[in-house]
């Protein structure tokens, strides 16, 4: 699964699977991006996002990333 726009992607046996290592791979990242990585010139425009994923529960992470999945 990759996120468009962002440079996230994740693997996983089927579509659950994938969702459940992308919400991962966004709670390692918000933490990263509190540590440091938004000063980072390439990162900084994620703020929004990392908001969002340290005030929501993985259940609602997942029905966002499922909301978004083209599904052509």
């Amino acid at each position: 699964m990759l996120m468009e726009g962002a440079p996230f992607v994740s693997e996983g046996r089927d579509v659950d699977g994938a969702l459940a290592d992308l919400v991962l791979t966004l709670r390692e990242y918000a933490e990263d991006w509190d540590l440091g990585l938004g000063a980072a010139p390439n990162h900084a425009q994620h703020g929004a996002l990392v908001g969002m994923v340290k005030r929501s529960s993985d259940a609602e992470l997942t029905e966002w990333l499922k909301s978004g999945i083209d599904r052509a």
